[in-house]
Parts: C-alpha cells; structure tokens; sequence
C-alpha cells in the first residue's frame, strides 16, 4: 500500500530565486535519538538542532529547493523524561520540527502498552499500545514496510502506520519507504512484538520502491533502522574503513540498479556517509549528537537524480571551540556561536515549549512519593555484589512468593543508586526505567548453581543481586564451584525444586540459557512489570534500614579465597 496522504507537501517556502532547469533536495537524516533531547556534554539537542535545520530550510527556500527529515528510528526509548512519557515529549517535539517520515525501530516496542495513571501498564491492555499512541500522535508518518501481522499474514494496518508515504517536494514526487533490521523483533520485549514477524529486507523494498514508482515517484528514498559504520568520511566512495559486511550495504547492493536514489540508516550507532552501489547512505551515530545529510541535484521537470552528494554526520552543538571548530564545553571561554548554511545556529523556542506539557506531567510523576523512607543510600555496584540488587531480589521474591529471586545489576539492569531520605516515583523509575516483566523458572538447586557459576565466569561479579539463598564460590584445579545455602546456613540439595523469579531478559538470557531448558521458564502474558512489583513492595514499607544490604556479614554471595583463576574474563 502506497499512503499519498494528499499529497505530503514537503517543508517549503516560497523561493526567492530559482534555477530555471534544476533543483536541490536536502535530506535531513536522524537516528537513534534514545529519548536524549536535551545537549549533553555541549553535544545535542532537539532546539538546537532545529536551529540548523531552520538554516538548511531557509538555503532550499532561496534557489527553489526543499528539505525532507527523516527520522530512522530507536527514537524514544532511553532518556529518563522520554521514557516516562511513554515518547510523547519526543513527539511534541518532532511535530514542531516538521518531521516528514520516522522509521519504526525495535526500541519503539519497548514501552509495551499504554500507560494507565501512575505510569502503570494494564498486563492484559494492547502490547503495542503505546507505540500506536505515539504514532497516533504523530503530525507525520510512521513508516514499517516489512512488518508482519501473523494473524493476517498482512502487513501491520495501525492508525498512522503505513509500509511508504509519497509527498510532494518543490514539485517532484518523493516515495519515502520505512523498514527495520531483520533482528528487530529479537531485540526488545518478546511479549510486545508476539503476533509479529518482519519480510525479507530486499524483497520487501524492492517491491515497495516498484509500487512507488507506479504511484509517479521519481525518487524514492529508504528510511531504515538497519546500518553499519565507517570510520572516515572524507570519500563516500572509499569503504576501506567500513564494516564490509554492514546490513545496509548488503541491501544497497542487493536491489535492483534504480529501486533506490538515498538512504537514511540507523540502528547501529555508527557514522556513514558513503555510496553504495551507486546509492548515497547517511547515518549520524545515536543520542542527538549529529545528524546527517544527503543533496539530490535533480532535474526539475523529469525528476531525475542527477547528482548526489552524501555529507559527513555534522555534529549538532550551539557553540565552537575558536580555531578547532569542534563542539565547545558549556563553560568554555573561547567558544563562538555555530553557524550553517552561512548563518548562526539559533536555538528555536519553539521546539522547548512544544514539550513543556508533556515535561510538566513527567516532573508531576516524578514527584509522587512513596510513602518510604531509606536511612543510607543504596548503590547499584558493589563487591562482592550490588545492595540494590539484592533489595529488589528481595522485592521480587517476597511480592511474588518465590523460593529464589535474582536481579540484574548490569547489561540493562540498575542504572541509578537509590537515595536516601523520602523514595518517590522518580528515584525509583531512575534505577530502573525499563518495562520488563517478571519470569519464573521452575529449576533444581543444582541447576541454579550451574547458572550462577555461569555468570561469574563471565566477569559477573557485583553485577546481579539475590534473595532466598546465599551463595559459596570456591576456585581449584577442577575450576570454578557454587554451592547454595538457605540464608540460615543450611545447605541446599542439588535435587531440591526450586522457583526462581527474575526480570524475562535475565532468566532467559546467557546467564540460564545454556543450564535451564526453554520450557522450565515461563513468562505469563499478564506477567507484571518489575519496576512495578517493587513499587508495590516499597510502599507497603515505611522505613527501610540500609543495614541489611550494606553491612559485610549481610553479604549473600562468599568467595573462599581468590577466583580470578577461574575466570574467563
């Protein structure tokens, strides 16, 4: 299906002067914002960014031309205010930008469903509640070629989600087409994107650029969360410092001579700005630091392409080092205001006020006590392993009514220590802003050993917290030993059954993977959100003494002696 949508008209104002034969399209590419969009580090910003954006747009308006922005993906899940407003404050945002198309990432299926009041989801609600929210939201697009309902054998048909969209840029028709890496659905929430399944990557663009095409397109550009990565940007022809076997180069090469003009990628938090197979591709790393940026010298009556120039990714930051022209430190002296397109880089207003409510919302939850107090702060790390850690096994294991509870610290895990003082909302959902669920495996003292001496190996140490047991390590000849005791001291039978509840990514990631067979665990469809159990846990306490989890004869994981001898890494 080829969504017209009228046709889209492209941002474009009323030129001052024009070249009588020809026309240039500016295609702003974006990827992998994260939810970042405020600057970091002097680096970033979605007002900032507007402001070279308003520049470009102001270049095209004055011979003519016009501009296209693109976004491709893994664009709201990441920054803290983003991830509490399910995306929405990206949204906001985007909408005030003018964005023409976004790509759907595997990252947009993170947030699951809709929330409901107190940034709660209801387990039973639509698991692609809240992307369809977002998209539902959107002024522009979201694009989603090769995604698959099973059901239906169709691809997705959700309000504002189409496999292409054609606009209309300074007169020239424009097919935009949206796809995704083929691993996506393999990288975020399995129980969001159950139903779903992705096409082949060639076939599905071939055949969408062919459709877009018989619309009248003369140019189609692709818009895809899928990439690759180069090291040098100063010959778009030279891929010697490129990954050669880059997902987006093996599709640029696998369609047919003409099925694409340009390419936007993503996904793989890289630099591109090279051509392949004829095909000029740009992408601008991850987090709102860059953005990239393609110019299709075209022939204003037919529409052909006649020339092509990818920019190297162009770091967003309002101001300079004087000399080095590279982004200058917030504080720094010395710095001058950016300029582009032969214009200083103005920070546009509008995109701040565009997010003030949505923001104003997010700060409300984050202010939302918990009815808990905490008399020491709790970190995250730790050695021999993590206090905050083993507070949430804890919560885990006793609102779930486990024998065992383990937690991730790392590797997605914990991401913020818990203050001390009143606990609200926003100190919580800073230790842990994902929406993972609680999985429960079935499995036997001795199999659990072999997990945890798994994870050790691999340099997990400190990095995951436990409830219900403590656990023994010992290094000799034969390698590295677990052995489990009750938190009495009693040891436990390798045979003894054993329930053990933990986040799903955990239990059924490398750590019990190779140990634990696929059907001892179990993910209900209404399994609840991790962060939400321990809310329920902590707010059923009104004071909590940080003792327990600091003191050292409070550990729960012994090490008799040294083990880096029996450690991998």
């Amino acid at each position: 299906m080829v969504v017209c949508v009228g046709l889209l008209k492209a941002a474009v104002i009323p030129p001052v002067s024009a070249s009588p034969s020809t026309t240039t399209l500016s295609i702003v590419g974006t990827s992998d914002l994260h939810g970042y969009f405020e600057p970091r580090d002097g680096r970033g910003g979605l007002a900032v960014f507007a402001g070279y954006v308003n520049n470009l747009r102001a270049a095209r308006a004055a011979d003519g031309g016009a501009l296209l922005l693109l976004d491709a993906g893994d664009t709201f899940q990441g920054g803290v205010e983003s991830d509490l407003s399910e995306g929405a404050v990206v949204v906001d945002a985007y909408n005030a930008l003018g964005y023409t198309a976004l790509a759907v990432g595997n990252h947009e299926f993170d947030f699951g469903a809709a929330d409901r009041p107190g940034a709660r989801q209801d387990p039973t609600a639509d698991p692609r509640g809240a992307l369809k929210a977002r998209a539902a939201q959107a002024h522009f697009p979201f694009l989603a070629a090769n995604l698959i309902d099973e059901t239906t054998g169709e691809r997705v048909d959700w309000p504002n989600v189409h496999p292409s969209v054609l606009v209309d840029a300074a007169g020239v028709k424009v097919g935009i087409i949206g796809m995704m890496t083929s691993g996506a659905l393999r990288a975020t929430l399995p129980l969001n994107v159950r139903g779903l399944r992705l096409a082949p990557l060639v076939e599905t663009v071939s055949s969408e650029s062919s459709r877009l095409r018989a619309s009248g397109a003369q140019v189609v550009i692709l818009v895809a969360h899928a990439g690759g990565g180069c090291d040098r940007f100063d010959d778009p022809h030279d891929l010697s410092s490129c990954d050669p076997n880059a997902e987006i180069f093996e599709l640029a090469r696998g369609v047919a001579p003409g099925a694409l003009d340009a390419i936007v990628a993503g996904h793989t938090h890289a630099g591109l700005a090279h051509e392949v197979a004829g095909i000029p591709i740009v992408q601008s790393y991850w987090g709102g630091r860059a953005f990239g940026r393609i110019d299709l010298t075209l022939d204003r009556r037919s529409g052909r392409v006649l020339a092509a120039r990818p920019f190297a990714p162009q770091d967003i930051c309002a101001s300079r080092t004087a000399g080095s022209g590279v982004c200058a430190a917030p504080a720094d002296p010395t710095a001058t205001q950016a300029a582009y397109e032969g214009r200083a880089v103005a920070e546009d207003l509008r995109i701040a006020r565009a997010m003030e409510p949505a923001l104003a919302e997010v700060r409300r939850l984050q202010a939302t006590p918990l009815g808990v107090v905490i008399d020491r702060p709790l970190p995250r790390t730790g050695d021999p392993e993590s206090p905050l850690g083993n507070l949430y096994a804890d919560a885990l294991r006793e609102q779930s009514q486990a024998d065992v509870a383990l937690n991730n610290n790392s590797l997605g895990g914990l991401r913020a220590d818990l203050p001390d003082g009143p606990i609200t909302f926003g100190h919580l959902y800073d230790t842990f802003p994902f929406d993972n669920r609680l999985a429960r495996a079935n499995v036997s003292a001795g199999l659990l050993e072999q997990a945890l001496a798994n994870a050790l190996r691999r340099g997990r140490r400190g990095t995951f917290g436990i409830s219900g047991a403590r656990v023994r390590v010992t290094c000799d000849n034969d390698g590295l030993h677990v052995r489990l005791f009750r938190p009495d001291g009693r040891p436990m039978d390798a045979r003894e059954p054993l329930v053990v509840v933990g986040m799903d990514s955990l239990l059924g990631g490398q750590m019990f993977a190779p140990v634990i067979p696929p059907a001892s665990l179990h993910v209900a469809p209404d399994a609840p959100i991790v962060r939400e159990v321990v809310e329920d846990w902590l707010r059923g306490h009104r004071r909590i003494g940080a003792a327990q989890y600091l003191a050292a004869n409070t550990h729960r994981l012994e090490f008799d002696g040294p083990t880096e001898p029996c450690l991998t890494r």
